[in-house]
């Protein structure tokens, strides 16, 4: 059993993630702003963290990504958005470099829940 945590303001989204995760057997810790994200993942770091890139009103979710990164580099990252939908051409040119956003995976929503379970599973130590 791995603990997760997931960081979303969509109440829906995160009932049916946090849904599926339990039913594979998974711990569950949720969140919805990037200031508690930041404070949970200090107190008791997870497994894996899922997150939205589009977090307090802004893109915030991306400055958390490179900021777990930074203090967490060994813990994965995975970022759920629909995120792409806000930047002009030239930004999403500009993300296609090395290190830019520092995830392991980065889906664009909506994300079916099993594609979710297999890429968090994918992503724990001993994954496939």
């Amino acid at each position: 059993m791995a603990h997760i945590l997931l960081v979303d303001d969509d109440v829906d989204v995160v009932a049916r993630n946090i849904a599926a995760l339990q039913a594979s057997g998974h711990e569950i810790a949720a969140c919805s702003t990037t200031a508690e994200a930041a404070e949970s993942v200090r107190r008791e770091v997870p497994d894996v963290v899922v997150m939205e890139g589009m977090l307090d009103g802004t893109l915030a979710g991306f400055d958390l990504a490179r900021s777990l990164a930074n203090e967490f580099p060994a813990l994965p990252l995975i970022m759920l958005t629909r995120a792409d939908e806000h930047f002009t051409a030239r930004e999403l040119a500009s993300q296609d470099r090395d290190g830019w956003l520092p995830v392991q995976r980065y889906l664009e929503k909506p994300v079916s829940t099993d594609v979710l379970v297999y890429e968090v599973e994918h992503l724990l130590p001993g994954g496939h």
